[in-house]
């Protein structure tokens, strides 16, 4: 009898703790949507006019940027509720894949159009950094491979 009590104890207890585990992950800490305003602008040691457009620049980018990550899923929503849609043929999915990598293609086109303009307002210090920042993330990423150095 005594065994049993405690059996349900441990039971209870572990359940407990097995759904305090699971609220602080789905609740814990959350990386921020974008990093923080100031980010780049100290890691290149920004002042002055160069600074000010910087953050001007950055945060048009990140409004850009979120519009074309909400659509991207919007995009994806309705295609992968496609699966059962008999009404959807090949030609609808062709047209909705097209639309998801067209907007990639945006995507990509205003980020490089971005980190073009801060290059060209940065020194030549500036720019060097600039680019091992941005080689740092595409490897945390999983993007492209560094290019060759010399």
């Amino acid at each position: 009898m005594k065994t049993t009590k405690f059996y349900k104890l441990v039971i209870v207890v572990l359940i407990l703790v097995n759904l305090t585990t699971l609220f602080f992950l789905w609740k814990g800490p959350r990386r921020p949507k974008h990093p923080d305003r100031n980010e780049l602008v100290e890691m290149l040691d920004l002042s002055g006019n160069a600074k000010t457009k910087i953050l001007a620049l950055q945060d048009d980018h990140f409004k850009k940027k979120d519009a074309l990550i909400k659509r991207s899923r919007n995009l994806h929503e309705s295609l992968f509720k496609s699966f059962n849609d008999e009404s959807k043929d090949s030609t609808d999915i062709k047209r909705l894949i097209d639309e998801i990598v067209e907007n990639q293609r945006e995507t990509e086109q205003m980020t490089f159009d971005y980190f073009k303009v801060v290059n060209a307002l940065c020194t030549p210090d500036q720019q060097i950094r600039l680019q091992e920042l941005i080689h740092d993330v595409l490897k945390r990423a999983g993007g492209p491979p560094s290019p060759p150095k010399h």
